[in-house]
């Protein structure tokens, strides 16, 4: 693995980290109670794709309509959330979520090209 690759890797893995600790702090939550179901089975994708990943350190296997739609799955969570007045601070996991759902996607799209950073 060249270098530019491991470092490609490695934003990976900061990508599905990112992703995955607000996810599932969110999942716990009063706050978002309505929401719980989405919740956990955006949750559930994300884990199973950071697994896969694990696996055999390539993006590849997630299809384009599938990433896509888990980021409006999660944009539609941040615009019910992020200006709620009835929460906090936890309203902004939700623009976390949606920041680095983009990352996500970008990294995949420069795997795939053979672009890495």
């Amino acid at each position: 693995m060249s270098k530019e690759e491991y470092k490609t890797v490695a934003e990976i893995e900061v990508a599905f980290s990112r992703i995955i600790g607000p996810l599932s702090i969110m999942n716990v939550m009063g706050s978002f109670k309505d929401k719980h179901k989405d919740i956990n089975q955006l949750l559930e994708i994300i884990v199973k794709w950071a697994a896969e990943f694990q696996a055999n350190r390539n993006l590849s296997f997630i299809k384009d309509n599938e990433i896509l739609n888990v980021y409006e799955r999660c944009d539609e969570l941040k615009d019910k959330y992020l200006f709620d007045n009835n929460l906090g601070d936890e309203s902004e996991l939700t623009d976390e979520i949606v920041i680095w759902v983009l990352e996500l996607m970008s990294l995949r799209k420069s795997q795939i090209e053979g672009n890495d950073k």
